[in-house]
């Protein structure tokens, strides 16, 4: 795939040169959605590619609504945010005073360590065999809270990062406690509605959603429908479905200090120590700053890109699980920025690189262990220490200084199931035998 060396200066060049860009992935059936790529909130690119319903041979438009799984935690984030500008609330109040049934062990948790993954506390999504079994069933938050009450903490509060969905749930059941409201009714009420959002909304098991592109995945190299998921069981972690029109008119909004004051913006974007803001991914790439943030759930891959000092922001929404959005919306960036193709690494969202975080098995007695600091992920072996790997796109990475490359297999909403390992001409495929 080629990059131009200089961007396109006319919009309607810089389309026709990114649809360039997107078409291969489009034929290779890894990719179907919309893309919305915006200069100052004014569209370069606003187009659908591929099809959106596959049974009945519709093509994407601009205006479809897709699931955004983990980008609803911006939503979340901003909704506590403004209760803490309302005086109900403290970011570093304890759990415990908003959420009396909070175990003794969650004591030192604070609202704060929720907002930014640091919290220790054990995920529901994490629970063995979660995705086959207790995705299919709708529970209340308080029910999804109490799959996770029982765990040990797996690190003390602040100490590490280890994204957590769980943990905006509970933020999510702090948002109805203050509030007398349920939290999609009070999300609407406090943000959709006064933003004028009026293709963005929460889904629950009472929800018709028209107008919803179905969602699908690749398995065994064929599309099919992706697995039934309870949305209810997403709540304030994943819940949320819009457009590219409405996410480009959320950062609009955040930019220009709504629904929240500047201060509580600037907590948003700031880095807290691991590379992650409150519920934005904060980095850096093509050595400009870059505020970013991933989704994925059953049936779709989303991210939403923004790079302030250029006030360029890319919107790449999939209706096929697992699919290449960030490596997309890098490389649209990349032909906007004149980089060449191979000039830089893909800068991948927290979100998506926690499904990789785990152990492997390369060969008995012999395991590769995968571990994240925010923004960054890491592998080592017994015979070899700790090493950066540096992706190339979605799922392929290298680790520079061993000359090694390792693909993990993941469907974008599970852990990821295998890592391949390519070293001196071979292949070494290593099973996930446990988390890290």
């Amino acid at each position: 795939m080629t990059i131009r060396s200089a961007p396109p200066r006319a919009p309607a060049v810089f389309a026709d040169a990114a649809s360039a860009v997107i078409a291969p992935y489009v034929g290779a059936d890894l990719f179907a959605g919309s893309v919305l790529v915006a200069r100052g909130g004014a569209p370069l690119l606003r187009q659908g590619f591929g099809l959106a319903n596959r049974e009945l041979n519709a093509p994407h438009g601009p205006r479809g609504k897709f699931r955004l799984g983990s980008l609803t935690k911006q939503f979340t984030a901003a909704a506590i945010l403004r209760l803490a500008e309302r005086g109900l609330l403290k970011l570093d109040d304890a759990i415990a005073r908003h959420y009396r049934q909070a175990p003794k062990a969650w004591r030192d948790v604070t609202l704060f360590h929720l907002l930014t993954h640091t919290s220790g506390i054990f995920s529901y999504t994490s629970l063995p065999g979660f995705f086959k079994t207790l995705a299919q069933r709708d529970l209340a938050p308080r029910e999804i809270i109490a799959l996770m009450e029982n765990a040990p903490l797996e690190f003390a509060p602040g100490a590490q990062f280890k994204y957590c969905n769980g943990g905006y749930v509970i933020l999510g059941h702090v948002i109805e406690c203050l509030s007398g409201q349920r939290y999609g009714d009070h999300i609407r009420a406090t943000i959709l509605s006064p933003l004028g959002l009026a293709a963005t909304d929460c889904e629950d098991a009472r929800a018709l959603v028209p107008a919803c592109v179905p969602g699908y995945r690749l398995r065994k190299g064929r599309i099919e429908a992706a697995a039934y998921i309870a949305m209810s069981l997403a709540h304030a972690a994943g819940a949320i479905h819009s457009t590219v029109d409405d996410l480009l008119a959320w950062q609009r909004a955040l930019a220009g200090a709504r629904p929240i004051g500047a201060s509580s913006v600037g907590l948003m974007f700031k880095d807290h120590g691991h590379g992650y803001g409150f519920a934005w991914g904060v980095q850096r790439q093509f050595g400009r700053r870059h505020f970013v943030h991933a989704g994925g759930i059953n049936g779709f891959s989303v991210v939403l890109s923004h790079y302030p000092d250029d006030d360029l922001t890319l919107v790449v929404l999939a209706n096929i699980q697992a699919a290449p959005v960030q490596k997309i919306a890098r490389d649209l960036a990349a032909l906007y920025f004149g980089v060449a193709q191979d000039e830089h690494d893909v800068v991948l969202d927290a979100a998506l690189l926690a499904d990789y975080v785990g152990a492997y098995r390369l060969r008995p007695g012999r395991v590769l262990r995968v571990t994240q600091e925010g923004a960054r992920l890491f592998a080592e072996t017994d015979e070899h220490g700790r090493q950066e790997l540096h992706a190339r796109d979605d799922h392929n990475f290298v680790v520079k200084m061993l000359d090694w490359e390792i693909r993990f297999e993941a469907d974008g909403v599970e852990p990821a199931s295998r890592a391949v390992l390519r070293r001196d001409g071979k292949a070494l495929s290593a099973e996930r035998i446990g988390g890290e």
